[in-house]
């Protein structure tokens, strides 16, 4: 592992933030599985931005001032998220080649294309966190705890397309008093089951406070 792989990983552990997955982009990739590996990199790129913003800065930030560091900013945290940003930016920009050159090559040759196949890359990006457990709520019984990350949300409710935590509600709605398996992580993957009820003395189904990442 290299210095600056230590350094950045150090950097996401003390932000919170677990490291980010990496992904092996080239040819043999089908386009469903590139387009999906896009949508993750959009999410990373987008996450990595509001760290940026949280430091009060962006890309074109000037972090020396009269050849000196700028003791205003955390010069070393930010340089590190801007090569972060520029590799998957460069990532980005070479998996958007390949999905073209998938495209190009189907609509040149329409008969040569194979049934559409559904291919699952597993994100392991949080998308939503515990922000309060109400005690002996569904969520309390359920061993969910504040500040827990929701990683998956009965089994297929992810980072791609959790549609701003609605299909997370529409989904609870639906399964009142069935067990939904919630795939968290809090320090380490934990896998708990939340049963959604009205019967209990608080308000709501779930009896927590669920917040996007």
């Amino acid at each position: 592992m290299t210095l600056e792989k230590q350094s950045f990983e150090g950097l996401m552990s003390s932000l919170n933030l677990e490291e980010f997955p990496t992904y092996e982009i080239h040819n043999e990739l089908n386009y469903n599985q590139l387009s999906i590996i896009k949508n993750n990199l959009e999410i990373q790129l987008t996450r990595l931005f509001e760290i940026l913003q949280d430091f009060k800065c962006d890309m074109e930030t000037p972090l020396i001032i009269n050849g000196f560091p700028r003791d205003d900013i955390d010069v070393v945290s930010v340089r590190l998220i801007r090569v972060k940003i520029i590799r998957l930016r460069n990532d980005h920009k070479y998996l958007l080649s390949l999905i073209e050159e998938k495209l190009i090559n189907q609509f040149n040759n329409p008969d040569d294309m194979e049934p559409s196949k559904v291919v699952e890359i597993d994100s392991d990006i949080p998308f939503a966190i515990i922000d309060e457990v109400i005690d002996q709520s569904p969520s309390h019984k359920a061993g969910l705890k504040k500040g827990d990350k929701i990683v998956k949300f009965d089994k297929d409710i992810n980072a791609m397309n959790n549609d701003k935590l609605m299909k997370l509600v529409h989904r609870v709605k639906t399964k009142v008093n069935e067990a939904i398996e919630i795939d968290i992580l809090r320090n380490e993957r934990i896998i708990v089951e939340l049963v959604p009820t009205d019967q209990w003395d608080g308000k709501g189904l779930l009896g927590c406070k669920i917040l996007p990442i």
